[in-house]
């Protein structure tokens, strides 16, 4: 499977994941069968595993220019990216990664001119301001050193990691 037919798998079973939980009855059952620990556990690997499969799906569809990349593009991701990975870190529940994931998006949609890649990101961009609505800004933040050292680590895995997981480096030429 490749091209438009992968990515639109891929962004409809990244959503139906997202979605059948919201509704009572799933997320019960599954809570009753695997505990809360267990069922937030299974839902958070099953989400990073569609999210990377998605990214790659966008990657190999069909290239559609729309815009130049900005010269300054890469800059604004890598301004963004340890803003957002240090405040998913420090922030208590989930409003802290949806902001996270709202600075995620939306650096990278500069960055990235063509429709695939402006669909993944506009898309989770929208995706993320639509749990910010639900959640709000965050409010609560436990900072600790092991906290702000998960924050680098993090940040600096994903920095050397991406030419190899996603082919492009993320650093200015």
């Amino acid at each position: 499977m490749t091209g438009w037919i992968e990515y639109a798998a891929a962004w409809a079973c990244f959503l139906g994941a997202h979605l059948v939980p919201m509704l009572p009855g799933p997320r019960a059952r599954l809570v009753a069968r695997l505990g809360r620990r267990g069922y937030l556990a299974a839902f958070s690997l099953l989400s990073i595993g569609l999210l990377f499969w998605l990214i790659l799906a966008a990657g190999r569809a069909p290239y559609v220019h729309l815009w130049d990349q900005p010269g300054w593009s890469r800059w604004l991701v890598n301004m963004a990216m340890p803003a957002a990975i240090l405040l998913a870190a420090l922030s208590r529940g989930m409003s802290g990664l949806v902001t996270a994931f709202a600075l995620w998006a939306g650096a990278h949609l500069v960055a990235n001119g063509d429709l695939a890649h402006a669909v993944f990101f506009g898309g989770m961009g929208v995706f993320a301001v639509s749990g910010l609505a639900r959640s709000g800004l965050p409010k609560v933040f436990r900072v600790t050193w092991r906290r702000i050292l998960l924050a680098v680590l993090v940040w600096a895995a994903l920095l050397h990691l991406h030419p190899l997981l996603i082919g492009v480096s993320p650093l200015p030429a």
